[in-house]
């Protein structure tokens, strides 16, 4: 905070000198180059970089034409790239901010605004800081570094103003994906139950030929493998989501569950080098835990319907349900193809 506060005191400290010149020069024409604030080439921009004065932050990596990374550990949510993208695009200059509302503008934006960074194959190629919303609300406040003067911008044609489209709450712009994979896609892939040795396994994918090899938990290879059975299997990842971020658990339980090694683990590499992983703990008893109890009264140890999980070892706990995960963990055995006998 006392870093906050001592950026936000340079920052109108700044505000006030070019205050000083923008009102007493005797040319009143604005630069263009500290007015455009929209970016056309959106197909260039490589990385999106935004944070707002309490600490929240994001970075925004593109992968592909259409799918986003999230502080490198989550895939972004399309929707709201697309999104920003376009605002990106469409921003234009309503007006400049009048003398009169110049210092309450700068001292918003200084207090309140969100730092907006965007990037090409280049480096960075734009800074600028979106406040909030004009009187009518139809104008948002921004101000370009360097400049001397703080905008009204909008979008025209769109009513409304645009600070919520710049989003640094990292966990409204995560989707629920924990594994995306299609056919071909697949290089290594290990799955392991602490509490089961038995069902722990590795599949990794030929590349001279093709096929699924099959470790066991000992790293000894499986013989016998079904690769029909292998495809089935993998298929079960073409598109896992997670239910939910945790939200019900209470500190000292989410400590707990961070303390241990967790029961269960996923990790996958795909040939373009992308990794995910998934950590499972069972999950404790809460209040809104739907089945606590057996038909006695005896009560569960802990959750039979859902886990606790971390995503790509991030800090965050995130809930998923047994019935989507549970098929996952199989035996080596399971791959092999069943003789039968005469």
């Amino acid at each position: 905070m006392k870093k906050n506060s001592r950026l936000i005191a340079v920052f109108i400290l700044l505000a006030a000198v070019v205050a000083y010149f923008y009102f007493n020069r005797s040319n009143n024409t604005l630069k263009g180059e500290l007015r455009d604030f929209a970016f056309k080439d959106t197909s260039a921009i490589t990385r999106i970089f935004l944070a707002d004065k309490s600490g929240k932050q994001v970075v925004l990596d593109r992968k592909s034409n259409d799918e986003w990374v999230l502080n490198s550990k989550h895939w972004a949510r399309p929707d709201a790239i697309n999104t920003l993208l376009k605002t990106i695009h469409d921003l234009e200059v309503r007006s400049p901010i009048g003398k009169k509302a110049y210092n309450s503008t700068i001292k918003s934006i200084a207090a309140k605004g969100i730092k907006v960074e965007l990037y090409t194959k280049s480096g960075k190629v734009k800074t600028y800081y979106v406040g909030g919303p004009t009187q009518d609300q139809y104008g948002t406040f921004m101000y370009m570094e360097n400049s001397t003067v703080p905008f009204i911008i909008h979008i025209p044609g769109f009513n409304g103003y645009l600070t919520p489209r710049y989003i640094t709450n990292k966990t409204d712009w995560m989707v629920k994906n924990v594994f995306r994979l299609k056919s071909g896609d697949l290089k290594s892939l290990e799955v392991v139950d602490r509490q089961r040795p038995g069902f722990a396994f590795r599949i990794d994918a030929d590349p001279a030929t093709g096929d699924f090899l099959i470790y066991d938990g000992f790293g000894n290879s499986v013989e016998g493998v079904s690769q029909d059975k292998v495809i089935d299997y993998l298929g079960r990842y073409s598109m896992l989501n997670f239910e939910s971020l945790e939200k019900t658990l209470a500190p000292n339980q989410r400590d707990s569950i961070r303390a241990v090694l967790p029961f269960r683990s996923i990790a996958m590499v795909k040939t373009n080098g992308d990794s995910s992983r998934i950590d499972l703990w069972r999950r404790p008893i809460t209040s809104q835990t739907p089945n606590k109890t057996l038909e006695d009264g005896t009560p569960f140890p802990f959750d039979i319907d859902r886990m606790t999980a971390t995503l790509n070892r991030d800090t965050s706990l995130v809930v998923v349900q047994y019935f989507s995960f549970e098929r996952l963990f199989l035996k080596p055995s399971d791959f092999q193809i069943v003789t039968v006998r005469k």
